[in-house]
């Protein structure tokens, strides 16, 4: 039996393994600066258990819907198929994304065979994210995020 995703994270970098010769992703890291947005769109998800992708900013908060918080969860069952969140905090030099499930009511993230595939062409990002739930399968929540520069 092959190692999990998480296994195999773990015994890299923590955050990055080659997995049949594609990088798969713990979370990813992508450069921001305060005022820029941040557009995650859902393209597909699953119908089994709710998912999320979850985003942090280093050194400041995003806001979402006139709120700040310092982590936001984008749902796929209380999103809408387009969220737009907004950098807030002058020293913030960068942002984490990594997705998670929900399953029997439990948060989780960075179990199993959780890990993401990420395709970028500047700053638009094709994420495709697999749960930790079973085999790996990088089509569990497929987003679109793209950082729209303030400046």
């Amino acid at each position: 039996m092959s190692d999990s995703l998480a296994v195999r994270l773990r015994s890299g970098d923590g955050r990055r393994a080659k997995v049949d010769g594609v990088t798969v992703y713990s979370y990813l890291r992508f450069a921001v600066s305060d005022g820029d947005r941040i557009e995650v769109q859902r393209v597909s998800s699953s119908p089994h258990r709710a998912q999320a992708l979850k985003l942090a900013v280093d050194r400041g908060d995003l806001r979402a819907n006139g709120v700040l918080t310092t982590t936001a969860a984008v749902w796929t069952h209380t999103a809408p198929e387009t969220a737009v969140l907004t950098v807030a905090g002058k020293r913030a030099k960068s942002i984490d994304i990594w997705n998670a499930w929900s399953l029997a009511g439990v948060d989780s993230s960075w179990i199993g065979n959780a890990g993401m595939r990420v395709q970028s062409r500047s700053d638009v990002h094709m994420i495709s994210c697999s749960d930790g739930v079973g085999p790996a399968s990088f089509d569990d929540l497929r987003v679109r995020v793209t950082i729209i520069r303030s400046t």
